[in-house]
């Protein structure tokens, strides 16, 4: 028999409060929903005293956000699935920091994904790391001091950007290069890693190579054009991303 949840569902619209407790209630087993609000203040008061297991916290709430909600409290002793309508400059920040979403309105496979994992791990520092993760890098203007939490096979790793060199596609998973010499490899696939580090600074030289332009050592025109990272590694341009790389490094 599946493990009950309690949850709690935090949202400005009465409508998107009253579809998602529906689909809940008629699709999933062993679900309490301990309630509902639809604003910062008392989402805090009600979470602290019902103690949810798992909140559904939609980003933007008005004249406040999911975020600041968030802030008020001292621990985080409970899972967090962040609800948004619209692939947000906000919902980047949440992958970059490996947090659970769920994009409305709420799709079934999407909650059965989310509901076993909160019901197969008991809460661990890492969840907490993650949203102080999220909010360190919100606040640090400076991109380079920015982290990515990277999810491994053991739990997470938080990695800053500004370290990272290049990334290898290896099947569905992704190996990370650093500047120390050490290596990562994440579950997640290269195509993820390429969406959300676009932004500072790096590009797909080929289907299985994500490079960052700063760490580019030189670049050889040997086998139609090379690049050479600063650790001395050499990796082929794909030459239907030749054009578009050589015009951005130009620009750099």
């Amino acid at each position: 028999m599946e493990a009950n949840i309690d949850v709690f569902l935090v949202d400005d619209e009465q409508k998107a409060l009253d579809s998602l407790s529906k689909v809940l209630s008629t699709f999933f087993n062993n679900i309490t929903i301990l309630g509902t609000a639809q604003n910062v203040d008392d989402a805090f008061a009600q979470i602290v005293e019902k103690k949810p297991q798992l909140v559904f916290l939609d980003i933007e709430m008005g004249a406040k956000s999911g975020f600041q909600l968030l802030e008020k409290f001292a621990e985080i002793d409970f899972h967090v699935a962040f609800v948004t309508a619209h692939e947000e400059f906000a919902l980047q920040a949440i992958k970059f920091s490996a947090l659970d979403y769920i994009i409305k309105p709420a799709g079934i496979s999407d909650l059965k994904i989310l509901l076993d994992k909160v019901r197969k791990k008991a809460k661990s520092v890492s969840d907490e790391m993650k949203v102080k993760q999220l909010f360190g890098n919100f606040l640090t203007e400076d991109k380079r001091e920015h982290k990515i939490t990277l999810p491994v096979s053991d739990g997470f790793e938080f990695v800053k950007v500004d370290n990272i060199l290049y990334l290898r596609a290896d099947g569905s998973y992704t190996q990370f290069q650093l500047k120390d010499g050490s290596k990562i490899t994440s579950s997640k696939n290269l195509k993820f890693f390429e969406e959300i580090l676009s932004s500072y600074g790096f590009y797909r030289i080929h289907n299985s190579t994500l490079i960052s332009l700063k760490y580019i050592k030189k670049i050889s025109k040997a086998a139609g054009g090379n690049v050479i990272m600063e650790d001395n590694s050499e990796w082929g341009i794909s030459r239907n991303r030749k054009e578009e790389f050589l015009r951005l490094i130009a620009i750099k």
